[in-house]
């Protein structure tokens, strides 16, 4: 009898946690930590990306939901920000060159705000003073005697015309000085229309020579009295910009002191001044109220003071710190700002003080964060977001352009030059599909902060984990955990990650157990979360989260889902299929029949005839015919038809996990033997029979059990598993108690032959010298099989049907040596063959 496998011990499925190694009898004892820990790799990859300063340097985080990934970034720019460089406060003034494109004004932090006061003050200053200043006695009188005296210019000029034209008898002279013309007369005196008309012809020829000639003679002399005008304009205008000039000089001059130490602001306000000097008229004009297009006069005005206000864009208090913004909402608008517009009668107007700052203008010269999947899912974001990092340049967005769409006349203001750090953080998916289809992301994130999911399992991280406990206490107000609750809580980070040697990252989800296991204590009066708290809040949302779960159980149980653990069967055994619904995927056993029979059709896949299967699946089950060849057809042909399939699986099967129960129930029924049906197999293996690990094989184990505990079979069950999963056992209590008890038992494996005394009571067999297995063994009664339907497909097909004659005698020749002998009694023209 071959020495059946031991199966693991219950302290092998599943790596505990003593309270006791806790120095704290409750987390109320030690101090709260919410650092981010277990992640230095990333630590010391996101420090890189945060100090180097050099374009296209900017981060992408990996990382999963609820992996403390966004704590960690938040952690880590706060120290940053703490000690990092004051930002710039950043304005917008009228460009006086071109006012479709307004001035970007870059100024040390606390100066935009106090800029645009002052500004706004000086204002409202000069449109009081210059107004008084001018209607001051002095400059009234000096603007009297100006227009006095070109008034007297031009009245003394029209005077010596009409005097000359006085001595024309056929013309004369009527209306205002300005506004003379020339009419018929006759002896000096105006005539009328019909006067004129009884004239004689040639005395009307006469007048209208005079007429026209007069005429000529006013026109000149009212172009002379208009230039007159101008030059008494331009006077009272220039004696205008005198005063306005001296007022705007002192009062911009006091401003020029206040910001000297700003270059570019300095040159602004001279050019400020220069334009109020040359429009000191607009601050003493005033509209009629009378007047029905006052209030077009009156925006118009206002319209144009506004180009001596101060678009404070980006204002920072004087003792800033580097600024981060995080934008959980990153539209175009939120993002790059926008530059808005108002209807005023009918018409759309805009200008550079309704230009409105996003989040890069407010980050710039520190970090910006935002989630990849929040970012992505925005239209037009991206490639605004690219451009701005490739030009380092920061404008208002524009979505029609954007869009290319054609656009009315807008404004053009002028780039900020963007100095900010981008971090993004998303899943890793996501990074590696960027780095495949867009060729400008890998140069301008090319600081990748990988954030593993999971970190290793030592006392000093369990200690971590406690102090982390703690944290969340007190910043959520839960209560305190005593130490066998920790330990709980440790165990079932190992059973996230699926690894007894590790702990998981994703602290989300802790989080959300601690708060879970409160409230089962709250419920139960307790004052502190114990273990059992934390067992039922585990136990509770299975019962929340694992219906789909329940109705596979209930189907096993009714019998709709055919399960039957108990006893043998040939060609025969359960395999376990893993279903991911939910939080936590589960297994639910699946039955693997197999038929063998005489024929070269090989192996089929039924499956895969189907095409309900996958590739990963059918890789794995064609390694199947690759070990059957290597072990059994070195020295004569595989002559076999067999046949493979699920029973009662309907979906696309996909996966190599049961390539190992595939094989187990494809030998078994070549060769006749039964197998137990109360032991699953998963597991993948090679063509050499090297069975690999598999995943979620936790969840794997405890759904077969789950499935035994449905029928009710009380007798000896359990799971062949790889040896390479053993640190993957993280199996609960109730599968754990049965193993203690022998009721389920567990086995590890690494070759696929260790398998056959678990399952068979069988030895795999070891070849002798010329290639011959016991004939009491799994291999032997292989091998026997397969000779005897070699022998019989040459019998009935000849050799252009099967093998060759050499290969026959080479069949007959193993037999007559002391091979297994095969049955022939059936075969014609085998007659008086024994059977050694």
């Amino acid at each position: 009898m071959p020495k059946r496998p031991e199966p693991l011990k219950a302290s092998e499925l599943h790596r505990t946690t003593d309270p006791a190694s806790f120095p704290f009898r409750s987390t109320d004892e030690l101090t709260p930590s919410e650092a981010v820990f277990g992640q230095s790799l990333a630590m010391e990859a996101l420090d890189f990306g945060l100090s180097i300063v050099s374009p296209g340097h900017n981060v992408f985080v990996l990382g999963s939901p609820g992996s403390g990934r966004l704590t960690f970034i938040r952690q880590a720019l706060a120290e940053r920000a703490r000690t990092g460089k004051r930002p710039s406060d950043w304005c917008y003034v009228f460009n006086f060159d071109d006012s479709r494109r307004p001035q970007a004004l870059e100024l040390p932090a606390g100066q935009a705000r106090k800029l645009q006061q002052d500004m706004e003050e000086l204002l409202e200053d000069l449109r009081r003073s210059v107004p008084e200043a001018l209607r001051a006695e002095d400059v009234a009188g000096r603007r009297q005697a100006i227009l006095s005296s070109r008034g007297k210019e031009a009245t003394e000029l029209m005077e010596r015309l009409r005097e000359n034209l006085v001595e024309d008898q056929y013309v004369a002279l009527i209306g205002d000085l300005d506004a003379q013309i020339v009419v018929p007369a006759r002896g000096g005196e105006a005539i009328d229309r019909e006067q004129y008309r009884a004239l004689p012809e040639d005395h009307q020829k006469t007048i209208d020579e005079h007429v026209d000639a007069a005429g000529k003679r006013v026109q000149a002399a009212q172009r002379e009295v208009h230039e007159i005008g101008r030059r008494a304009r331009e006077e009272v205008g220039e004696l205008h910009q005198q005063v306005a000039r001296n007022l705007v000089i002192q009062r911009i001059g006091h401003l020029e002191e206040k910001h000297a130490n700003v270059k570019n602001v300095a040159q602004y306000l001279e050019r400020v001044a220069e334009d109020m000097v040359r429009h000191a008229t607009r601050f003493a004009s005033a509209e009629d109220e009378n007047d029905p297009l006052a209030a077009i006069q009156r925006a118009g005005r206002e319209d144009f003071f506004r180009r001596y206000q101060i678009n404070a864009l980006v204002c920072h208090p004087p003792d800033a710190t580097t600024p981060v913004a995080e934008v959980s909402n990153p539209n175009l608008r939120n993002l790059f700002g926008r530059t808005e517009g108002e209807l005023r009668f009918g018409i759309m107007v805009t200008d550079f003080t309704r230009i409105s700052p996003g989040a890069v203008q407010r980050a710039n010269g520190g970090y910006l964060v935002l989630e990849a999947g929040e970012l992505f899912s925005r239209p037009l974001v991206w490639p605004a977001l690219k451009r701005a990092l490739r030009t380092r340049e920061l404008t208002p967005a524009d979505a029609a352009s954007e869009l290319g769409l054609s656009v009315s006349d807008s404004l053009e203001p002028q780039p900020i030059p963007a100095r900010l750090k981008v971090v993004i953080y998303g899943e890793p998916r996501l990074y590696y599909l960027l780095r495949q289809v867009d060729s400008e992301f890998a140069s301008l994130f090319k600081v990748k902060v990988d954030f593993s999911p999971w970190m290793e399992r030592s006392r000093e991280t369990e200690t971590q984990y406690a102090d982390f406990i703690a944290g969340q206490c007190r910043s959520q107000d839960l209560p305190p955990f005593d130490a066998d609750a920790v330990a709980r809580v440790v165990e079932e980070g190992a059973r996230l990650v699926g690894n007894q040697n590790k702990l998981s990252t994703r602290f989300g989800e802790v989080a959300d157990l601690l708060k879970e296991a409160a409230h089962q204590a709250g419920g139960a009066g307790e004052s502190v979360v114990t273990g059992s708290a934390v067992a039922e809040a585990l136990a509770a949302r299975d019962r929340r989260e694992q219906r789909p779960h329940r109705e596979i159980l209930d189907l096993i149980h009714r019998g709709t889902l055919d399960f039957q653990p108990e006893g043998q069967a040939v060609g025969e055994l359960y395999g376990i299929g893993l279903i991911q619904v939910g939080r936590r995927p589960f297994g639910r056993p699946i039955r693997v029949m197999a038929s063998a029979f005489l024929g070269t059709g090989g192996v089929v896949n039924i499956e895969r005839e189907a095409r309900l299967s996958g590739p990963i699946h059918n890789k794995g089950f064609l390694v199947l015919s690759g070990y059957l060849g290597q072990r059994f057809a070195q020295k004569l042909p595989l002559i076999l038809s067999a046949s493979l399939s699920f029973d009662q699986l309907y979906e696309e099967v996909e996966g190599d996990s049961a390539s190992a129960a595939e094989l187990y129930a494809l030998m078994s029924a070549i060769g006749g033997f039964p197998l137990e049906r109360g032991i699953a197999v998963t597991g993948a293996l090679n063509q050499d029979g090297v069975i690999l690990p598999v995943g979620g094989v936790t969840e794997k184990i405890e759904g077969f059990f789950a499935a035994c505990e449905a029928v009710g079979y009380e007798g000896p069950t359990g799971v062949v598993v790889p040896r390479k999963n053993l640190e993957n056992l993280t199996l609960s209590t109730e599968v754990r108690t049965a193993a203690e008890s022998g009721r389920f038992k567990v086995y590890a494996i690494d070759q696929f032959e260790e398998g056959w005394p678990i399952l068979s009571g069988l030895d795999a067999g070891e070849p002798d010298e010329d290639g011959s297995y016991p004939p009491d063994s799994v291999d032997g009664r292989v091998m026997s099989q397969l000779k005897a339907w070699a022998r019989q497909w040459k019998a009935f097909g000849g050799p252009d049907a099967g093998p060759g004659e050499e290969q026959v005698a080479v069949v007959e020749e193993m037999e007559e040596d002391g091979g297994v002998a095969v049955p022939d009694d059936d075969m014609p023209g085998s007659e008086g063959k024994e059977t050694p």
